[in-house]
């Protein structure tokens, strides 16, 4: 039975960001500049939504102006940055650029997985606030995330991987788990420490780039396997 080797992708992770970090940063250009505009206005917009959650607002609220435009160029940044990590680790650094991703076909079925992914996995936590039923649902859909680097290559969609428990349950250690632990161990930090909120939104970048190499590692590792089985 096979199971995805936790520590070998920790380590393989970390040299893969080692190795490769010129080119990361390359390919994060555009995304970041395109993201400015809405980063500059996230703490009027997290003040608004706290309100908005704690029912404190007395009247409809006012948005910043053009926050639909920032909203679209920072989700189009961030799976273009996305796509392009996943091409970076499957498919080595000729296959991507300090250009974004401009093919439509591609960008239209990455929103449509994430919309999916996003809505199952949140649904619940939404309706019912129980992040047990949450994470439950989130293990059992992380499969379906392996289709982002499908996508992102060029692939069709594999609508069932056949993953064993262990593998399974260790694809989502590393995509859920792992990631949801560093934003909050940062976050619990910066806050008893009293240190800049900057703490906690790097740790969610740190989170981002972690979860995408590994997604991609995950994915070389189990196709490879899938292929020598056949």
């Amino acid at each position: 039975m096979y199971q995805l080797p936790i520590h070998k992708i920790f380590v393989a992770g970390f040299a893969f960001a080692t190795v490769h970090w010129r080119k990361i940063l390359e390919i994060s250009i555009v995304p970041v500049l395109i993201s400015l505009p809405l980063l500059m206005s996230a703490p009027e917009l997290i003040a608004l939504a706290k309100q908005m959650f704690t029912n404190k607002l007395s009247e409809p609220p006012i948005f910043p102006d053009n926050t639909g435009l920032y909203l679209a160029l920072f989700f189009y940044g961030h799976l273009s940055l996305s796509i392009n990590l996943y091409r970076l680790v499957v498919l080595g650094e000729q296959s991507v650029s300090i250009l974004p991703v401009l093919e439509f076909a591609k960008i239209a079925r990455f929103i449509g997985l994430t919309l999916l992914v996003g809505f199952v996995s949140m649904a619940t936590l939404i309706m019912n606030n129980l992040l047990w039923l949450s994470l439950l649902i989130s293990f059992l859909v992380v499969p379906i995330t392996l289709n982002f680097v499908n996508i992102a290559i060029g692939n069709p969609i594999k609508y069932r991987w056949e993953l064993s428990f262990p593998a399974q349950l260790n694809l989502f250690f590393l995509q859920v788990v792992v990631p949801m632990l560093i934003v909050l161990l940062f976050g619990s930090l910066s806050r008893v420490l009293a240190l800049d909120i900057g703490v906690e939104w790097a740790a969610r970048v740190l989170a981002f780039y972690w979860s995408s190499i590994t997604l991609a590692l995950c994915y070389q590792l189990i196709t490879k396997e899938s292929q020598s089985n056949t």
